[in-house]
């Protein structure tokens, strides 16, 4: 699999698992979402692959004012979210 799509992958089913426990509470930083995701991180065999760091930085760059599902991240690396 090219690395932007593994990427994208990483961040986008991240981003499921984590609305799935729950809203955030508001100003959380990365090392709530870090603690969140990181069951879901160590279970998922191709997430070693990404840096957890770089799936909370744009877990965290997610728009707020989204509904859950209604935004994925495409572009790998440099990438961003956009409408599903």
């Amino acid at each position: 699999m090219p690395r932007d799509a593994l990427f994208d992958q990483a961040v986008n089913r991240s981003a499921v698992y984590l609305e799935r426990l729950g809203p955030l509470p508001e100003g959380a930083g990365p090392a709530e979402v870090a603690a969140r995701i990181e069951l879901w991180y160590l279970k998922t065999r191709f997430a070693y692959r990404v840096p957890l760091e770089e799936v909370v930085a744009a877990l965290l760059a997610r728009p707020a004012d989204q509904p859950p599902g209604a935004l994925e991240w495409a572009g790998g690396r440099e990438g961003g979210w956009r409408a599903r």
